[in-house]
């Protein structure tokens, strides 16, 4: 049986890996339009923030490792086209068949449609490339814009300052930092965060122009309100789109943003031809709406679903996923599970919700800390549908307690008012935050 896997990040290494564990008769073939595989992309703000120096550290695995258990990897080939009723895919004049074929392609970054985008300086955060030219191009008197204000826009940021005394200025299209992510209550301290940092922020507009001097080097950004920002460096961080221009023109399904459709076991609406990761939808697991989720954790887990499957190891459902997601912001910590206001809002969720702000631990163990949580409850079936931290001290990874709770669809009642949960005083105090805004949700 013959596997060939178009993509050689997260998802793609993640099918060869445990597919050649379970089957070794099984031949596996990787096509990678890089040079390398499995980039940890999620390091590549920490490898600018001087945490690490060597950016090989990104690799999670070399090819030559994969190729030593077994795993082809045809590297730095761009697949050109597949024929879903020859069961072939083609590159550099070469035809090859499978008998299963996984597309892994990954997410790419959106580039705007902006005058000048061609000037040299501006980058994307998307590959060890990238992390290599951002790391060299600035230094102490370097003037950064970062276009856009979400993780990665907000991790490039706190890393660009700890690594240099450069200037920063962020600009964000929408009223507020992370929008997509986290209620008002806690971008607001977000975003008092940036200002004691003197980093500045633009709300409410946008780049309409890029400046640029003789050397094609851009030197400047003009926005909608008639403003220019002095920049020589601007990183690009407003979101990402499927990368899935190849397969727009053929019997795919996709969704309106580019992203392949596939069902619980991860397959497509072509026979043996399954999709994972950054590239496709998956179901939210609460309300079982179609979103894509651009998660490792979400291209991880759907890796095992696809070689479970294509191996007949077992038959492997995908359960969904509730977005969850953790940043560190200087010594803010903010975390979220769970589907989001926009969506509450937009299918009119009849919901009860909490904020509580309280203390992370006792008051006689220094470092005390403030910690916000918000749960929110969907009144018809009174289980937690979102919540939300915001702490230091790595007080918020009371996430997880959270997330099971979704997961589980525990009624808030008041048997889970009184869970058991831990208690130290480093640690905690007797009466939780959690128990807190239980007690007060019943």
């Amino acid at each position: 049986m013959k596997t060939i896997i178009i993509g050689g990040s997260a998802t793609g290494m993640g099918v060869a890996a445990k597919l050649n564990r379970l089957d070794k008769n099984s031949e596996i073939i990787v096509i990678q339009d890089k040079e390398y595989v499995s980039l940890g992309a999620c390091g590549i703000p920490y490898y600018v923030g001087d945490n690490f120096q060597n950016p090989e550290v990104l690799i999670a695995r070399t090819v030559e490792e994969f190729q030593k258990t077994g795993v082809q990897v045809i590297n730095n080939t761009k697949v050109e086209k597949v024929d879903f009723d020859k069961k072939a895919v083609y590159f550099k004049n070469k035809e090859l068949k499978y008998d299963n074929l996984v597309i892994a392609v990954g997410a790419k970054p959106i580039i705007p449609s902006i005058k000048n985008i061609d000037a040299t300086n501006i980058f994307t955060v998307n590959s060890k490339e990238d992390a290599i030219v951002i790391k060299k191009a600035i230094n102490n008197n370097s003037k950064v814009l970062v276009i856009g204000s979400g993780l990665i826009g907000l991790e490039m940021v706190e890393n660009i300052k700890h690594s240099s005394r450069a200037e920063i200025t962020i600009i964000e299209k929408a009223d507020r930092v992370l929008k997509n992510l986290l209620d008002q209550e806690f971008t607001k301290l977000v975003e008092e965060k940036i200002k004691e940092q003197n980093i500045k922020l633009i709300k409410e507009d946008e780049i309409v122009e890029f400046v640029k001097d003789k050397d094609n080097k851009v030197c400047g950004a003009r926005t909608l309100s008639g403003n220019v920002i002095d920049c020589d460096v601007v990183i690009l961080s407003i979101g990402v789109l499927p990368n899935t221009e190849l397969f727009k023109e053929t019997i795919i399904d996709l969704e309106t943003n580019g992203a392949i459709k596939v069902n619980e076991y991860c397959e497509t609406n072509v026979e043996n031809v399954y999709a994972g990761g950054d590239c496709c939808s998956s179901l939210s697991y609460l309300y079982k709406n179609r979103r894509t989720f651009y998660l490792a954790t979400v291209a991880n887990k759907q890796a095992k679903v696809i070689a479970n499957n294509i191996s007949k190891a077992k038959s492997n459902k995908f359960a969904g996923a509730l977005g969850t997601t953790i940043i560190r912001f200087f010594d803010l910590e903010l975390a979220r599970s769970g589907e989001n206001r926009m969506f509450i809002e937009s299918n009119n969720l009849k919901t009860k919700e909490i904020l509580i702000k309280d203390k992370d631990h006792t008051n006689y163990v220094s470092d005390q800390e403030e910690l916000w949580l918000k749960i929110i409850v969907d009144e018809n079936t009174n289980q937690i549908i979102n919540v939300q931290m915001l702490g230091k001290n790595k007080a918020v990874l009371r996430i997880y307690g959270l997330v099971s709770l979704i997961w589980a669809r525990v009624n808030v009642d008041e048997a889970l008012e009184q869970i058991d949960l831990p208690y130290s005083p480093p640690f905690s105090r007797t009466t939780d935050i959690i128990h807190i805004a239980l007690s007060k949700l019943i």
